[in-house]
């Protein structure tokens, strides 16, 4: 089961602490949300991945918007967008599981 008011608390810190942080904002967020629902390994991951996703997802449409990155032409065939969306889920991915993964881990062997 997902808790998503962890979820959601740890992807607002992602995007908070990826402004001062750059990644390191991520895997701090990640080690969070997988120490908050600890357990399970898998379910650590999962969070890790989840938190990550949405947090990048944020901040890229963020920066398209400050960057006005639409009107300049810089997304000017949708399909490089889509692939350059999945390529940076697929790297979010791995690091939100190895964060959410970490952080479960630690709080395992804390208790």
């Amino acid at each position: 089961m997902i808790d998503w008011k962890s979820v959601l608390i740890c992807s607002g810190m992602a995007i908070v602490l990826s402004i001062i942080l750059s990644i390191g904002g991520y895997i701090i967020a990640t080690l969070y949300a997988g120490y908050r629902v600890g357990g399970q390994y898998p379910t650590g991951a999962i969070h890790g991945i989840l938190v990550v996703f949405i947090a990048t997802t944020f901040v890229l449409m963020i920066n398209l918007l400050l960057f006005k990155a639409i009107p300049l032409g810089l997304i000017g065939v949708p399909g490089t967008f889509i692939i350059s969306f999945f390529v940076l889920a697929i790297f979010s991915g791995i690091f939100g599981s190895i964060g959410g993964t970490l952080g479960a881990y630690i709080k395992k062997r804390t208790y």
